[in-house]
C-alpha cells in the first residue's frame, strides 16, 4: 500500500517523471511509447513478482505494532513462523501464480535476508524517525528549473542530531549494479533530490541498495557515494530537459531512439542496445536446451484488451479479456475494448517506423 504522498509545490501540467520512466526512455523510446502511451500489458517475470511480495512483507513488518512477528521470524530465520505473514505471502503467490516450491523458497530467503540487515536502522544509534514506504510527488518551477518527480522510497531513516538521512531500496534482481548503473544511478539522484526537498534540514543524504539475493554483509550491500549540492543542481537541469521531452512525447519521438538502432553496448553500459530486444525471431522460440528464448515483451504483434471508464478513460490493460471482465462485473469501468498491437518498428518489415 502506498501512502504519505507529499507535494512540495502546486501541481503543474508536467507529466510525472520517475527513475524507471526516464531509464525506459533512455533505453528504448519505443518501449517507453508502448508502456506509457499505448499502455500495453507487460507480463511481469517471476523475479519482479517475488520482489513485490518481499516488499509487501517489509512494509507490514515496518509497522511497530508488528514487532513481535519480526522477532519471531528473526529467531527462526523463517517467515512461515508468523501465521499472518505466511497467509499474506501465500495469497500473493497464488494470485501471481508463483506458489511453487522454488519461488516460495526464494521469497522466504530474500525476505529473511532483508529483515536481518539493520531493518530498523538502529545499528549505529536509534533514528529520530524510521519511515517505511514513503511516497513523494514533487513539482518544482523555480527560475530555469521546471519538472515533476515521483517515486517510492522503501525505507527512510532520519537522524536529527547528525542531520543525516539514509535512503534504502530493496532489490531482488539477479545481479548487482555495475558500470554506469553504479556510477550514474538515476534512482540514487532522484531519491536524494526528493529527500532534499522533503526534509531540507537533513543536509547529509546517503542512498543504499540492498540486493536480497546476495549476502548483505558483503557484495549485496551497495552504498552509493554521497551526492553534493552541485550534483543535485545539475540533475535538476537534466530533469528540466527530460521534462520537455516527456511532455511532448509523440510517435516521432517514439521511433527516434530505438534500442535496436543503438547496436550492441560497451561492457560498462550493461543491459542496453540490441541486447534489450532479445535474440528471438518469433514468439515461442526455444533455445537449444529447450528453454524459452527471452525477448522484449513489445517486440512482436499481439492482441490485448483495455478496461475503460467514462469518456474512454483508461483503467487497466490485460492480455486476457476475462481478467478485465471480472472487474467490469464488480462495477469497475464501463466497457472492455479489444485492441491489436502491430509490433516494434525495428522488426515490422511491412511498414517499418509507421506504426501507431
Amino acid at each position: 500500500m502506498r501512502k504519505n504522498t507529499t507535494s512540495i509545490m502546486e501541481k503543474s501540467e508536467n507529466k510525472p517523471l520517475s527513475a524507471s520512466r526516464i531509464k525506459t526512455m533512455q533505453t528504448c523510446t519505443w518501449q517507453y511509447w508502448a508502456k506509457y502511451h499505448l499502455r500495453l500489458p507487460d507480463k511481469s517475470n517471476h523475479g519482479s513478482l517475488r520482489g513485490t511480495i518481499c516488499h509487501a512483507v517489509f512494509e507490514n513488518l515496518g509497522n511497530p505494532r508488528h514487532r513481535k512477528h519480526y522477532r519471531a521470524i528473526i529467531k527462526a530465520q523463517d517467515i512461515n513462523v508468523s501465521a499472518p505473514i505466511k497467509r499474506m505471502v501465500e495469497a500473493y503467490a497464488k494470485k501471481y501464480e508463483i506458489d511453487d516450491f522454488e519461488n516460495m523458497d526464494l521469497i522466504n530467503k530474500m525476505t529473511v535476508e532483508g529483515l536481518n540487515f539493520d531493518f530498523f536502522g538502529d545499528t549505529d544509534g536509534k533514528p529520530t524517525e524510521a519511515i517505511s514506504e514513503k511516497d513523494f510527488d514533487i513539482s518544482v518551477n523555480e527560475g530555469d528549473k521546471n519538472y515533476r518527480i515521483l517515486g517510492f522510497i522503501d525505507k527512510l531513516f532520519l537522524f536529527k542530531r547528525k542531520k543525516t538521512a539514509i535512503i534504502r531500496d530493496f532489490k531482488t534482481s539477479k545481479s548487482v549494479f555495475a558500470g554506469k548503473e553504479y556510477t550514474d544511478n538515476m534512482q540514487d539522484y532522484m531519491y536524494c533530490l526528493a529527500v532534499k526537498y522533503l526534509y531540507p534540514e537533513y543536509l547529509k543524504r546517503r542512498m543504499e541498495f540492498l540486493f536480497l539475493k546476495f549476502d548483505l554483509n558483503g557484495e549485496g550491500l551497495m552504498a552509493m557515494e554521497p551526492l553534493d549540492e552541485l550534483d543535485l543542481e545539475g540533475f535538476e537541469y537534466f530533469l528540466t530537459d527530460v521534462q520537455q521531452i516527456i511532455n511532448n512525447f509523440n510517435h516521432d519521438t517514439a521511433v527516434s531512439g530505438l534500442a535496436w538502432d543503438k547496436g550492441y553496448p560497451a561492457k560498462e553500459e550493461g543491459f542496453a542496445g540490441k541486447i534489450v530486444c532479445g535474440r528471438a525471431t518469433r514468439v515461442g522460440q526455444l533455445k537449444k536446451n529447450g528453454d524459452l528464448m527471452w525477448h522484449c515483451p513489445f517486440k512482436f504483434p499481439f492482441e490485448y484488451y483495455h478496461l475503460l471508464g467514462e469518456g474512454d478513460k483508461f483503467i487497466k490493460s490485460s492480455y486476457v479479456k476475462e481478467d478485465l471482465q471480472m472487474m467490469l462485473d464488480e462495477g469497475v469501468g464501463t466497457h472492455v475494448e479489444k485492441k491489436k498491437y502491430s509490433g516494434c518498428p525495428s522488426f515490422s518489415f511491412d511498414s517499418p517506423r509507421d506504426l501507431l
